[in-house]
């Protein structure tokens, strides 16, 4: 996007947040490591938002082709019409040996890859597709194709759904429910990869020209997927004494997903991306909380809260740390129902829940925006908008080191609190791995960066750029200051592109101390997902999509109430 075509809705955020200044949760509460890793899915996460839209602008969704066969290997197309664009997503299936199974990038082989294009589906292209697509990184595309994407069966439900199924029974709710995912993907490729389509490539009356949103129709479409296979698979064993899934787990199952270290370079690299998608939420949580508590506000918010309880009561009580599982979760869940009971009276209640919730901890007071945010009705078109950014902020080479102090001073104080000078503060670099093509960080003291460093360690640069301009008078320009020491160059322009809020994570990602599920978890909530189930300290497994309307379910009045369903049957 040019500056001249997105500057105008960076104005308008901006304005939006002055409005509602009073009311904002400032940086220092929003933007501190335990509360982004304690976010949960909203309103405004990018699934609900792309599920809006297709039910608002009447999409058309079928499945047009199913060439598989009884053990689930051969070739599925499902179409979009969306206001007059042909959308597929194509999926070549087969099966490997479990021991092949792998969330990593860096996997041969998987038992579904997919793509979605647009246009025509001729056989000319058809053929390509089925040349590349399972190939996927050693694939080579056109602008046709608008995402790559792949994944694998889940070891311990699909056989067993396909098994219960074809008995003729629903599944197990004590069996299968606590992870909500038939398929599990590991990677959802576009904007211009292998020569794909860059996301510039979309005309401005395009479906698909909002950020993040051809992933997501493609990530829904490979949910369905999941679905018609294991039902496919279940007639093929069993017959005429096959059932397909009731009305209590056609819409159940979400989409499994698995992420690393990948997504902390992302956080770090574009502050004016992470801006917007804070923004957005706290402008929301500002307007919820300023609302008085009328009658139809007080019982959608009972109603939401009941449902979220019914919800992670019935979810997993692994280990989940550093996070709660669902069963803690529950707990937090029923503290904030007796709060909430005490504040409806108050002349705002939703901002006494809020104020209530902040002293509680970042756990419960991310589940009460949550909650809160689901009685905001802010104009879907706007928040698309804002999700627009232009990036591009070049330094002044005329600008003082007084108006650079002035900026460290005022955006970075911050920076004192971590610690800096201390032992094990610049414990880790982080890289793109040869071997893996991922990104993974290693210890300085056993590995030299070699100039092959990812450039994220923001809070050093800016530490040392601080220090390193004390030596200058206020009044000397910060082109002298580069010219002498060039080192300091992308900390200083690092400080003309975080000129706004919510720009920075107040985390230092090069500590001995850092973890990052924190900021992974920021990013997977603001997605849509949820399920968090960490693996270790650097990855963590999700789930999106759990609860949402399927295919068939877009030409009806498809609810945006789909998140937190209820288990099918059983208690606990």
């Amino acid at each position: 996007m040019t500056t001249a075509a997105v500057a105008p809705s960076q104005d308008r955020l901006q304005a939006e947040l002055d409005r509602r200044l009073p009311r904002l949760r400032p940086p220092a509460v929003v933007m501190q490591p335990a509360m982004m890793g304690s976010a949960r899915l909203t309103r405004y996460s990018f699934s609900r938002t792309m599920l809006r839209r297709a039910v608002r602008d009447r999409w058309r969704a079928r499945r047009a082709r199913f060439d598989i066969d009884e053990r689930g290997h051969g070739e599925a197309v499902y179409e979009i019409d969306a206001g007059g664009h042909t959308l597929s997503f194509v999926a070549f299936t087969t099966t490997i040996d479990e021991c092949e199974h792998t969330d990593r990038v860096i996997a041969e082989r998987w038992e579904i890859a997919g793509a979605l294009v647009e246009g025509d589906l001729t056989g000319e292209f058809l053929s390509l597709l089925r040349r590349h697509v399972p190939r996927q990184e050693a694939g080579r595309f056109d602008p046709r194709v608008l995402v790559l994407t792949r994944g694998n069966r889940s070891v311990r439900f699909f056989d067993y759904l396909v098994d219960a199924l074809a008995r003729g029974r629903q599944p197990d709710p004590d069996l299968v429910a606590d992870a909500g995912y038939i398929l599990r993907s590991t990677a959802f490729y576009a904007n211009g990869k292998y020569g794909m389509r860059s996301f510039e490539g979309y005309s401005e009356d395009h479906p698909l020209r909002i950020p993040y949103r051809a992933q997501f129709v493609c990530a829904w479409l490979f949910r369905e997927l999941g679905y018609d296979l294991v039902e496919h698979c279940a007639r093929a064993s069993g017959g005429d004494a096959a059932a397909p899934f009731d009305q209590h787990w056609r819409r159940y199952f979400g989409l499994g997903n698995a992420t690393g270290l990948g997504l902390v370079p992302f956080a770090f690299k574009h502050p004016r991306v992470i801006h917007a998608w804070v923004a957005i939420r706290e402008m929301a949580l500002a307007d919820v909380r300023s609302l008085p508590g009328n009658r139809d506000r007080l019982e959608r918010l009972d109603t939401w809260i009941d449902r979220a309880h019914s919800h992670f009561v019935h979810g997993t009580d692994d280990d989940c740390r550093p996070f709660l599982n669902s069963v803690d979760v529950a707990t937090v869940v029923l503290q904030i129902r007796e709060a909430f009971d005490r504040c409806r009276r108050d002349p705002l209640p939703f901002d006494a829940l809020y104020r209530w919730s902040e002293q509680r901890g970042p756990e419960t007071a991310e589940m009460v925006v949550s909650l809160l945010l689901e009685l905001h009705e802010g104009d879907d078109d706007l928040i698309d908008e804002f999700l627009t950014v232009d990036e591009h902020c070049p330094l002044d080479p005329a600008m003082t080191v007084g108006h650079l102090r002035a900026m460290l001073a005022s955006r970075f104080e911050w920076l004192g609190q971590l610690g800096l000078d201390n032992e094990g503060a610049d414990k880790w670099w982080w890289v793109i791995s040869d071997n893996t093509e991922e990104p993974r960080r290693a210890r300085r003291d056993g590995l030299e960066p070699a100039r092959r460093d990812v450039a994220i360690d923001v809070a050093m640069r800016l530490w040392r750029l601080r220090g390193a301009l004390d030596g200058y008078d206020d009044d000397a320009p910060i082109q002298r200051v580069l010219s002498e020491h060039p080192e300091h160059r992308l900390a200083a322009e690092r400080l003309s592109v975080s000129d706004r809020a919510y720009t920075e994570p107040r985390d230092n990602p090069c500590s001995a101390h850092y973890l990052p599920l924190q900021l992974q978890r920021f990013q997977l909530a603001m997605y849509g997902m949820d399920n968090f189930k960490p693996k270790s300290t650097d990855w963590l497994r999700v789930t999106l999509f759990q609860g949402a309307p399927r295919l068939g379910d877009l030409g009806t009045d498809a609810g945006d109430d789909w998140v937190l369903p209820a288990r099918p049957g059983g208690s606990r």
